[in-house]
């Protein structure tokens, strides 16, 4: 495992991953708010927004919280992600990820926030909030 030690800031908004059909148009609605990424495959369209965004017909699972690994970082640069997702995949949480050209992002089911924030700073990284008002979350 590498010995990165990155910082990683909670996002305020509280997120959803949802499923379409890989012909859906996308709602405008859903591409509000502080983050949002979207992949598209010839299987599905994936599109992670604010969950107050989400309209009735889509497939979706809620209550993500999203960390963003402060860079920028150049597309090559090796261990990351890694010096992250490691940790918290040897405490057996769940994450899903989302990446940039600058940086990654990962997201935590809110109700193990804060595991995941001990975990990530007992292994030496530096959580801080976008938002104050995600007391009372551990956040250095």
């Amino acid at each position: 495992m590498t010995n990165k030690r990155l910082i990683l800031t909670l996002q305020p908004d509280t997120l959803a991953i949802c499923r379409l059909d890989p012909t859906t148009r996308i709602s405008t609605e859903m591409l509000n708010g502080n983050f949002v990424a979207i992949t598209k495959t010839d299987e599905e369209l994936s599109i992670i927004c604010p969950q107050e965004n989400i309209p009735d017909e889509v497939i979706y699972t809620k209550g993500w919280r999203c960390l963003r690994i402060e860079g920028p970082f150049t597309p090559d640069t090796a261990g990351i992600m890694s010096s992250v997702l490691a940790p918290l995949a040897e405490a057996g949480l769940s994450v899903f990820t989302a990446t940039t050209y600058d940086t990654g992002h990962v997201l935590v089911q809110e109700e193990n926030l804060n595991l995941a924030i001990q975990i990530l700073a007992q292994a030496g990284h530096t959580i801080r909030s976008e938002n104050k008002a995600t007391a009372p979350h551990t956040i250095q």
